[in-house]
């Protein structure tokens, strides 16, 4: 079905963009704080839509998936442990998530949850440093090294051989 904004519906509550073919999210106006950064990209991320700004995993909208593996509708905010207590003490909503444990959550029914994601939006977009976990760098391929490269295999007796046990 076409909604008006030109995007279809999913039949999970959410919507595909007409243009890309890509599902949207209820709560995408969230990132708008983050509009126009040259450090700020998406991707998909637990079934939900994970933002990045300043080099860091900030957040991740979600949404209760088709398969009804999460059943979550709201946000993920991106933090180490040790920040829990001073983010929580600004932002009294969130709390730790009831199995992401790392990541802090508020349910998009909570009654302060416009507020809330608007002014930690706010605050990542200035780079708080509570905010957002750096993602672990990728290792590099390596090509593989041609067999005349390669050592010798040595089986075990060639050990003992070289390593004779004291008796």
């Amino acid at each position: 079905m076409e909604l008006l904004d030109g995007s279809r519906a999913t039949g999970d509550g959410g919507r595909l963009n007409a243009s890309d073919g890509m599902k949207t999210f209820d709560n995408e106006w969230i990132l708008e704080a983050f509009a126009g950064r040259s450090t700020f990209f998406t991707k998909r991320m637990f079934g939900g839509l994970a933002a990045y700004l300043h080099g860091r995993l900030m957040l991740v909208l979600v949404e209760p998936t088709k398969t009804g593996r999460w059943k979550w509708h709201g946000l993920l905010v991106g933090t180490d442990h040790q920040h829990h207590a001073s983010i929580r003490a600004d932002f009294p909503a969130l709390a730790p998530h009831g199995f992401l444990r790392k990541w802090l959550y508020i349910d998009s029914a909570d009654r302060d949850f416009e507020s809330t994601v608007e002014a930690v939006a706010q605050r990542m977009a200035s780079n708080d440093r509570r905010f957002g976990v750096a993602p672990r760098p990728r290792p590099l391929h390596r090509r593989a090294k041609s067999a005349s490269h390669r050592p010798a295999n040595r089986n075990r007796t060639d050990r003992r051989k070289k390593n004779p046990t004291v008796g």
